[in-house]
């Protein structure tokens, strides 16, 4: 039976058995999911100056099951099961009720409201041929090899998810989506007379397989070996503190950082984020205009509704400066007398729904990048960085991939290397400029949080940060 076909039919069984197995505690709810995930690795070497034949490894694996949780007057209880059976449900709802101490029941209402979306596009990643998406990768790896004599390996890693839901409520409330993601991921080694340089680039989003016919894997091998064309030579940057230019688009993820997980309610109502009880108070540079989007098209973060069958919402969280809101879930919008914002999310169908952040964006401001990094005397420009860190205490940090020296405002040596560490809260006060130009990276993307693992993306146009402390690696 086609996975519609068969997700129809389960919806159309919780649709009669919700009310049933959601009578429980003062609040329950379901989350059925059913999820495939395909991951294909792509590996080649020069060896005595041939190019070797690729190493190739395929993984394939589906997440089938249903999270049952109760709310009682003071605990949560939740229970997981990957037997669909109707008696093993009614087991994980007793459970669940059970650990979460339920007293009296509130009767579940029939389930009067449905939003049902499933339609996935002809070129869905599940319904794509796996020689087409190792062909995907043949070209990506022969494009690098043929742009430099360079290389010496390339590593080309795919991977597609498509993801089915329905959530049920006992409040009378069932909402089903399906939802695709793909990604492609390009690692370069040149051989240089410094030794090994590397570089990477990145592709993807929540879209279909054509995507890759509007954008070449070829372009991400030049890219790539483009990158690791301008590292070469590149010294690490000078330690100390000093204004920094960051680049648009993935750089955002310092914001995430910095600032995302401050905003998350479970955090705010727990004492963990300096912005408690500060709803309304100046928090950071009027520059700062900060969102969060699941309503984003093409996002990795984007949903029709939230793990709680909350509809999605673009939140306003910092204007001006100002701080706005916070990301809720219904546990947190219940604790803080806050409205759910559509931001309780989880890894999977095993997991409690948290608070987390989809799509986080600056909002653009009204200076282009060169005018930043002309007001520049001595400092640092990021063109691109890895992946963000939390640090204990609310500190962030992230890895220099690449970038340049400002000197007297103009673009100096290449860098490349290096740590730039800071504290949410004083770097947001320290922003001096936003340019106009955002950009959005749907391409890459992922937060951890409490154990669990969910995409998301980040964008910001170029930013101008008076003083950010650069560590020498």
């Amino acid at each position: 039976m086609p996975p519609n076909a068969s997700f129809r039919t389960h919806i159309a069984r919780l649709t009669d058995d919700a009310p049933r197995l959601l009578s429980r505690g003062r609040y329950a709810d379901l989350f059925y999911e059913h999820t495939t995930h395909h991951r294909v690795a792509w590996r080649q070497q020069v060896r005595r100056g041939v190019v070797a034949s690729p190493v190739q490894e395929h993984e394939r694996h589906r997440v089938e099951g249903v999270g049952i949780r109760v709310l009682g007057d003071e605990k949560v209880g939740f229970a997981a099961t990957d037997d669909l059976a109707i008696e093993a449900l009614g087991a994980a709802a007793g459970e669940a009720a059970q650990l979460g101490r339920a007293g009296p029941s509130r009767k579940a209402l029939p389930i009067t409201t449905e939003s049902i979306h499933l339609d996935l596009p002809p070129d869905a990643p599940d319904a794509i041929a796996e020689s087409e998406k190792t062909a995907l990768m043949q070209a990506a790896a022969g494009a690098a090899f043929s742009l430099d004599d360079r290389v010496r390996s390339v590593s080309v890693a795919y991977h597609d998810r498509v993801r089915r839901v329905v959530v049920a409520t006992s409040d009378g409330v069932l909402r089903a989506a399906a939802s695709m993601m793909l990604g492609l991921r390009l690692d370069v080694t040149l051989a240089t007379d410094e030794g090994p340089v590397t570089a990477y680039a990145v592709s993807g989003g929540a879209c279909g397989f054509g995507y890759f016919f509007d954008h070449p894997s070829e372009h991400l091998a030049r890219e790539a070996v483009e990158r690791a064309r301008r590292r070469i030579g590149a010294q690490p940057p000078p330690a100390g503190t000093m204004p920094v230019v960051l680049a648009a688009g993935w750089n955002g993820v310092w914001l995430h950082e910095a600032a995302g997980h401050f905003l998350e309610a479970d955090l705010v109502a727990s004492g963990g984020s300096p912005w408690a009880g500060c709803l309304g108070r100046a928090v950071a540079a009027e520059a700062v205009t900060l969102i969060d989007d699941a309503t984003l098209a093409g996002g990795r973060g984007t949903h029709a509704f939230d793990d709680e069958a909350t509809p999605a919402a673009r939140t306003t969280l910092l204007e001006n400066g100002v701080l706005r809101g916070f990301l809720t879930d219904r546990c947190t919008a219940e604790a803080l007398a806050l409205p759910r914002t559509g931001n309780a999310r989880r890894q999977d169908y095993r997991h409690v729904p948290l608070p987390r952040m989809t799509n986080l964006l600056l909002l653009p401001g009204d200076t282009d990048t060169a005018s930043l990094i002309a007001g520049v005397d001595d400092g640092l420009f990021v063109q691109a960085v890895g992946q963000g860190m939390a640090q204990p205490g609310g500190g962030f940090a992230f890895d220099v991939l690449e970038g340049c020296r400002i000197e007297r405002g103009r673009l100096g040596a290449p860098v490349a290397g290096g740590r730039i560490i800071g504290a949410g809260p004083d770097v947001l006060n320290a922003v001096i400029g936003v340019g106009r130009d955002l950009q959005v990276d749907t391409a890459r993307g992922v937060c951890k949080k409490a154990g669990q693992v969910v995409p998301v993306s980040v964008g910001m146009p170029a930013v101008l940060i008076g003083a950010m402390e650069v560590e020498r690696l």
